[in-house]
């Protein structure tokens, strides 16, 4: 398959033409065909560029999931400006920092969630930002263009030329989207994400997961992330296929929607697919149509794999590796693929992209199954990120390979294994300790443990660490610490046996649905405070 040299406009114009009257996206019953969300983010375009939204401006999008903010995000990347898309949960802290440290002119807000109000917050702090021109609710603009439409309402001439002008200085290289990563470091990073990145990671991607226009796909993943991004909005503009849109992932509704859209694509985190299968209305819907899904954005044991794909024996469950720096996937399992394969491995690198693993001691490429830091190359790899020269330097190897942070391995196949994040690694007395091994260790104790979380809480001037682990269990039943650390100890080496066993009720979640380990962490510390 070859890459491809188009633009997001490109596609969605092609999609118009190709299919016009097939059905694109579907948002709260109401459904809209390929030529209304063309012709519909055309006008709203215009509308921007009215408002001087010019190429390579920085125009944020600040919303929950909605259709409202799927046409938005179209409609700004037809103008040649980038979508800088923020996470719907962010307060005034965060809002402020990274609109700052984005130098985003210009910012289309939405529906909030929960008790936030975005106008609130964007006219209490809108003096101390002084790079953001103009802030208006995306809601009005989609409104207004959907009406003009529906009205047959004429555009100008003049207005259309700029539109044409405007759409034909996007070039596929050029910068789409800033997205935010949600890494270990206080601060966000942005990362430039172009066209070329973006679009050819959704075509390869539903190449290898084998979807067609037939299929239909279910978005609950948030849209500001590029797990939501590409593997929801993109993918399905890039096959054509008609797309359902929630604005947040919920167990129950999400049942419902596949049964009443008869979808066939749920690309969820592993957290999402517990949720799931879970919920106590599990049964109760009709899901068989649900044929497959891209697993990826946090770790999931062989034995977790092997038992969902025994409740949904149905569905391909494929697992993926990436990250927002790499559009995001750049390993997926083959659809065909054996289950203890896809049980075990991240699948192996998709095609045009080179995986590596790297010795970093001894400068040189790790043989089959020793453990390096896993290392890619090719088109998905990011720009850079934004306004952060110095981290640019850091990411990358003086010949081009992006680092990811995780140590991992391949066999001799080529499929990847996940080890670990660099950064998660625990040191103790000298040893580098796997926090995963431990918690897979933990999980055979007894049945009734769900899940298990180990961190490190660096306890001296040294840099030492004691280790902490937290679990839930089945039914909130305790489980003697005691008798854990021993069971522990008899499996690994006494330095890898927890200091302290807490128990939780819920596991911490961010935003995305993905464990929340800064919080973990912080809890680990106050948790080892009281225990001394």
């Amino acid at each position: 398959m070859s890459l491809l040299n188009v633009t997001l406009a490109d596609v969605l114009k092609n999609n118009s033409q190709r299919y016009p009257d097939s059905i694109a996206y579907i948002f709260q019953d109401i459904s809209y065909t390929w030529r209304e969300v063309d012709e519909i983010t055309d006008i709203m375009a215009i509308k921007l560029i009215n408002n001087d939204i010019k190429k390579d401006m920085h125009v944020g999008i600040w919303s929950i999931n909605s259709i409202e903010q799927v046409f938005t995000i179209f409609a700004v990347v037809k103008t040649g400006a980038i979508a800088t898309l923020f996470n719907y949960s962010y307060k005034d802290l965060e809002i402020k920092s990274l609109l700052s440290n984005s130098h985003t002119e210009y910012l289309l807000y939405g529906e909030s969630t929960g008790s936030l109000d975005y106008q609130d917050i964007i006219e209490r702090n809108h003096n101390k930002l002084p790079k953001l021109k103009s802030y208006n609710n995306l809601s009005i603009l989609f409104k207004e263009a959907k009406n003009e439409y529906d009205c047959k309402k004429q555009v100008t001439h003049e207005s259309l030329d700029k539109l044409i002008k405007a759409k034909e200085a996007i070039k596929s290289e050029d910068t789409a989207f800033i997205l935010f990563t949600s890494g270990t470091t206080h601060m966000a990073k942005g990362v430039l994400l172009s066209h070329y990145n973006l679009l050819n990671d959704a075509m390869i991607i539903s190449e290898r997961m084998k979807f067609t226009k037939k299929d239909s796909m279910l978005i609950s993943m948030p849209i500001f992330h590029c797990s939501g991004l590409t593997c929801g909005i993109l993918i399905g503009l890039m096959i054509g296929m008609p797309s359902v849109i929630m604005r947040k992932f919920n167990s129950e509704t999400a049942m419902k929607f596949i049964e009443k859209y008869k979808i066939t694509v749920f690309n969820v985190v592993p957290s999402m697919l517990f949720l799931l299968v879970r919920d106590p209305n599990f049964g109760k819907y009709d899901i068989s149509s649900w044929k497959s899904g891209i697993v990826a954005g946090s770790g999931m044991t062989n034995e977790k794999y092997l038992e969902l794909s025994s409740i949904l024996p149905q569905t391909h469950l494929q697992i993926g590796y990436g990250q927002t720096e790499t559009s995001p996937l750049i390993t997926l399992a083959d659809y065909d693929d054996d289950i203890e394969i896809k049980s075990k491995t991240l699948g192996k690198s998709l095609p045009h992209i080179e995986v590596r693993i790297w010795d970093e001691e001894n400068k040189s490429v790790c043989p089959p199954y020793v453990t390096g830091e896993i290392q890619c190359k090719g088109f998905s790899c990011m720009k850079g990120y934004y306004n952060s020269p110095d981290k640019n330097i850091t990411k990358f190897t003086e010949d081009g390979w992006l680092k990811t942070g995780d140590c991992g391995y391949c066999d001799e196949n080529g499929y990847l294994y996940f080890v670990d994040r660099i950064n998660n690694i625990i040191i103790r007395n000298g040893e580098n300790i796997s926090p995963v091994e431990i918690e897979c260790v933990i999980k055979k104790f007894s049945e009734d443990i769900r899940e298990a979380l180990v961190v490190g809480v660096e306890v001296d001037s040294a840099f030492q660490e004691e280790i902490v682990a937290f679990i839930k269990t089945e039914n909130g039943e305790k489980i003697d610490s005691g008798k854990l650390k021993s069971f522990v100890g008899q499996k690994l080496a006494n330095y890898k046996v927890p200091k302290c066993v807490f128990h939780l009720e819920e596991i911490p979640l961010n935003s995305i649905g993905k464990i929340d380990y800064k919080l973990i962490k912080r809890m680990a510390r106050e948790a080892l405070g009281e225990e001394r």
